[in-house]
């Protein structure tokens, strides 16, 4: 029963943040794609600060004048924001949350692996984000009966699923900040300044020519939608998403099966969390990348 509840239960404890996100974007989707023909020739000649040239992407300075950039300005530029949201919420209370609680090691009694536990966990949480994006479809679906906008709707598809690496590295951040982290408050604190941060330096980065090498460091300008509409799905960019992800999660497991369970908010110090953490990561790279020996 645990096997089946682990999962199950993750999602229903997240299932009112899932359908109010969902809501959400299916009607900005709606509205949007209703307001532009309205707003087209009004905004033909709009032109945005320099420190708000970020929201932009590739659409560049004529965003708002063609369907592919107001929808990547106004949809895809703030989607991502909610969906990031969820992730960290549910993220941080993977492990750090029942931990807190003091449930966390009444949990572990039972017959259930770590690994397992927290597998499950994560994956309900995709599952959540890729109900909460694909969300959206519908309300282009149900706009597109009234407006024709001038893309397929297989494009804004793609432009949807595009905004999932992103979110799902977030997720996995997160996750690795509730494993690692003595509380969820402090893995909360990370994965916020890493969102800040980076989102930071894709607005200032396109704002000035002098910081413009900050972008390339920062995830939301990788993860561009206006990209994905003017030119196609980018499988390099997505593949190199995942694997980012992929070994975040494995950085979280490393870490939840290597340190002892507490009740309540664990003692910690920053010099011995980094200790730990270069002992993790020294451990990934022998697991990853040693050849196993034949039976």
């Amino acid at each position: 029963m645990i096997r089946h509840s682990l999962f199950s239960r993750c999602v229903a404890d997240h299932r009112g943040s899932m359908i109010g996100v969902a809501l959400t974007n299916a009607v900005i989707a709606m509205v949007v794609t209703l307001i532009f023909p309205s707003y087209r020739e009004a905004l033909a000649n709009f032109q945005l600060p320099e420190i708000l040239q970020g929201f932009l992407g590739e659409a560049g300075a004529s965003a708002y004048s063609t369907f592919n950039g107001f929808v990547a300005v106004e949809f895809f530029a703030w989607v991502p924001i909610l969906l990031t949201v969820i992730a960290i919420i549910g993220g941080t209370a993977a492990i750090a949350g029942d931990e807190g609680a003091g449930t966390l090691d009444l949990l572990l009694a039972q017959p259930v692996r770590r690994s397992r536990l927290l597998l499950e966990r994560s994956a309900a949480l995709i599952v959540v984000l890729v109900v909460a994006a694909l969300a959206g479809l519908p309300g282009f679906l149900l706009a597109s009966a009234f407006v024709d906008f001038p893309i397929g709707l297989g494009n804004i598809t793609l432009a949807i699923l595009n905004m999932l690496p992103l979110v799902l590295l977030f997720l996995a951040l997160s996750v690795l900040g509730s494993a690692a982290l003595p509380s969820r408050s402090a893995a909360t604190m990370l994965s916020v300044a890493v969102v800040v941060i980076t989102y930071f330096f894709n607005l200032i980065g396109a704002a000035s020519e002098q910081v413009r090498i900050l972008q390339k460091f920062s995830p939301f300008y990788w993860a561009d939608a206006s990209h994905v509409l003017l030119h196609g799905f980018d499988w390099l960019r997505t593949g190199i998403f995942l694997a980012l992800t992929v070994a975040l999660f494995g950085l979280a497991l490393l870490a939840f099966e290597r340190r002892d369970v507490s009740i309540g908010i664990r003692e910690w110090h920053v010099g011995e969390w980094l200790r730990t953490l270069g002992v993790e990561i020294r451990a990934f790279r022998r697991h990853r990348f040693t050849p196993r020996r034949p039976a």
